[in-house]
């Protein structure tokens, strides 16, 4: 009995729920068990997603997993290596042996699975950019073993003007020696050349900037980016006996070879801009080495399953940043092209940044058949940051911590239909870099202490519909732009919302995936009794709703099928002292699908239209600085499998 629940545990995860569809199966809305947030390729559907959980960024927090072992993000993972990732949060992150606040964002690998598989796609991008792929599963010693892998182009036209260029590739070698075990091997790489930096705007006071027309290039032709990033690791899980070993060790680098920020300060309603900025960063450079292992056992009793997990993970980061060259152009416009003269670019010597951090872990959890379930971690982690700057003149910088994690999470079964859930986790994650206009540009806090609290109820409408809701409260130190334009920590923020899910299908070819986030952030702190800063915290969404729906004809079995999504977002402030909202927006995506076959082999083509009805909104980063939201555009799409 141990030795079947070790396998069935180590399948589950290394077949992910809806991995086994070729790529013309692949739909978003019908794929997706909540609305938290899933994503497919590069399509995503839900409240929530890789940079924006509960109004944190869970990538820059530190909460990814890779097959549900931790590795250390730093930029985008090559699309080739996975297939998609899931958001786990509230009911969806119960099970896990060492949760975390703000939630896990886990992706899952492309793989091999015991037979040959091909695709290819091309599409017709937005705003006419072409993209296009062509993705294998081959197999090279029967069902056991085999390559997943592909390569894959965008030629991107810019929604804000310009175009730029995505090459990706990724391959991934993969083992089932038995059943419930993998040993995965896997790399690859991404690159993005001539990107030219976007404008961003800051107002003057408190008057939003004028409506920008958009499309119309505003930026400077020479100052582009080109960056790389590679990425490549080692997968295994083992059952043995009454125990299940997993381990992942993993690479990441990401470099910017050149990189610039293109700031307009003081926008008036008019459309003029006091000054204009660029920042080139050329150089800068990320790599980290960080894993995972996990050793397991499950064992049953009765109608209880008890599972005990020992875990070691840990991480080495280094970062190059800083050594910047500041390029003031003076008066500009917010509203028409000013182009200037490329300047002389200066080499720069950069500042590093080494992080090291260990965590070792024990955690226990049991289910109780059809009442219940209860996890209980505590984890020692210990963290060091390192700071050497570039000028003499300036000391290194040293900051260590050795906090006692502890994590309680629990379900119970209220009735047939009726789940209730909560859990209390605490975490010790990183910060937001500085951002682009801060004085102190790139530097990276050390890590910070967080907490989580949350509550909710899951109730089964039917069999193939669920309906969440749940409160929670996340807290964590508050760091952004103080009057000098110096990041750091302002205060202690606390997220504390209301979500709510219901997804799953209505009836045969009919299927919903609609959500509503309702966020009250509040900042304290001395910064706050100042009134330096408001009590909001600058461009977090306080309310979200979606509403996705596919449709297909035929109770699910026409060639054809529609799909509609929509999504509301609130006003949010849009500077420190509260005074300067954006307005709220709404978006509205219709699209179609057809299936047909060419020699037999499955074809999809499908044609979307985003941003229906031109709503025309503007988007607010946290320090303060706007843009655009995209103008209507269409998408068309051929997929096939072989």
């Amino acid at each position: 009995m141990n030795a079947k629940l070790l396998i069935v545990a180590a399948a589950a995860v290394a077949v992910p729920e809806g991995a086994l569809a070729q790529r013309t199966a692949e739909n978003l809305v019908t794929q997706s068990a909540d609305a938290f947030g899933k994503t497919i390729g590069n399509e995503k559907i839900g409240l929530y997603s890789t940079e924006d959980v509960r109004g944190f960024n869970p990538i820059d927090a530190g909460n990814m997993r890779i097959e549900g072992l931790y590795f250390d993000h730093v930029e985008r993972v090559p699309t080739r290596l996975v297939e998609g990732s899931t958001v786990r949060v509230g009911v969806a992150a119960q099970g896990f042996s060492f949760p975390a606040p703000t939630g896990i964002v886990d992706y899952d690998l492309t793989l091999y699975r015991g037979k040959f598989e091909a695709s290819g796609m091309i599409e017709r991008g937005p705003y006419g950019g072409a993209a296009g792929n062509v993705e294998l599963k081959v197999p090279i010693s029967g069902d056991d073993f085999g390559l997943a892998g592909g390569v894959g182009f965008r030629e991107q036209v810019r929604p804000e003007g310009g175009k730029n260029s995505y090459r990706t590739v990724g391959i991934t070698a993969a083992w089932q020696p038995y059943q419930g075990a993998l040993l995965a091997a896997f790399a690859g790489a991404f690159t993005n050349d001539d990107d030219e930096a976007h404008v961003t705007f800051f107002p003057a006071g408190e008057v939003l900037p004028p409506r920008v027309q958009r499309g119309v290039f505003l930026g400077q032709e020479w100052a582009d980016k080109k960056s790389q990033t590679v990425t490549g690791g080692v997968i295994g899980k083992f059952p043995l006996q009454n125990w299940l070993l997993e381990g992942g060790l993993f690479t990441f680098s990401a470099r910017n070879l050149t990189n610039f920020a293109d700031l307009l300060r003081g926008v008036t309603a008019d459309g003029k801009a006091t000054n204009r900025i660029l920042i080139y960063d050329p150089g800068s450079e990320t790599q980290s080495l960080s894993g995972e292992g996990r050793l397991t056992r499950i064992w049953q009793a009765g109608d209880m399953q008890h599972r005990l997990v020992l875990s070691a993970r840990g991480r080495i980061k280094d970062r190059l940043f800083g050594g910047t060259q500041r390029i003031d152009l003076g008066p500009s416009s917010a509203v028409l092209p000013d182009f200037r003269d490329a300047p002389a670019l200066l080499d720069q010597v950069k500042d590093k940044d080494n992080v090291r951090q260990m965590s070792f872990g024990a955690a226990y959890g049991f289910k109780w058949l059809n009442h219940g379930s209860i996890d209980l971690s505590v984890s020692r982690a210990q963290y060091r940051k390192n700071i050497r700057f570039a000028d003499a003149a300036l000391a290194s910088v040293l900051t260590r911590d050795r906090p006692m994690l502890v994590t309680a999470t629990g379900t119970l079964n209220l009735s047939a239909r009726l789940t209730a859930y909560g859990g209390f986790v605490r975490g010790l994650e990183e910060a937001l870099v500085a951002p682009d206009i801060a004085t102190n540009r790139s530097e990276a806090p050390p890590a910070i202490r967080t907490r989580q609290t949350d509550f909710g109820l899951r109730y089964a409408i039917t069999p193939k519909m669920s309906l969440v809701a749940g409160l929670f409260s996340v807290q964590k130190p508050y760091f952004n732009l103080d009057p000098s334009l110096r990041y750091r920590q302002l205060g202690q923020v606390d997220n504390r919302g209301l979500e709510i899910s219901l997804a799953g299908s209505i009836r045969p070819g009919l299927s919903l995936v609609a959500g509503a986030l309702l966020l009250d952030p509040r900042i304290a702190g001395e910064a706050v009794e100042a009134r330096l800063i408001g009590v909001r915290p600058v461009g977090v969404v306080r309310t979200r709703a979606i509403a996705n729906l596919d449709w297909r004809f035929a109770n699910g079995t026409s060639p054809w099928s529609v799909d509609l999504a929509f999504e509301a977002l609130s006003s949010r402030v849009a500077n420190a002292r509260n005074t300067l909202s954006a307005p709220p927006r709404q978006n509205v995506n219709l699209g179609t699908r057809y299936r047909f076959k060419v020699d037999g082999h499955p074809v999809l083509f499908r044609a979307q239209a985003m941003n229906l009805f031109n709503d025309y909104g503007w988007q607010v980063s946290s320090s303060g600085g706007f843009t655009y939201s995209n103008g209507r555009t269409f998408m068309a799409q051929f997929v096939m499998d072989l």
